[in-house]
């Protein structure tokens, strides 16, 4: 039972980070077709900013779950 919750812990956590970062990626291309530079950086960018908002938002989720607490 606890192996169970713990798997569907950790892929909750995965999909909040990998769900912005491949939506960061796919915006990072759309950018390098629309002004015709190079794919690859633009969609490490776009994958790495995206990446960062999902762990941001799971910080967040973190910090306010323990409203009147303060940070420990």
């Amino acid at each position: 039972m606890r192996i169970g919750s713990l798997f569907v812990i950790v892929v909750a956590v995965m999909t909040i980070v990998i769900t912005p970062a491949l939506i960061g990626a796919v915006i990072g291309m759309l950018i390098a077709f629309l002004f015709a530079i190079n794919v690859t950086p633009t969609a490490l960018i776009g994958a790495l900013g995206g990446a960062c908002s999902g762990l941001a938002l799971l910080l967040n989720a973190g910090l306010n779950g323990k409203k009147g607490q303060g940070l420990q």
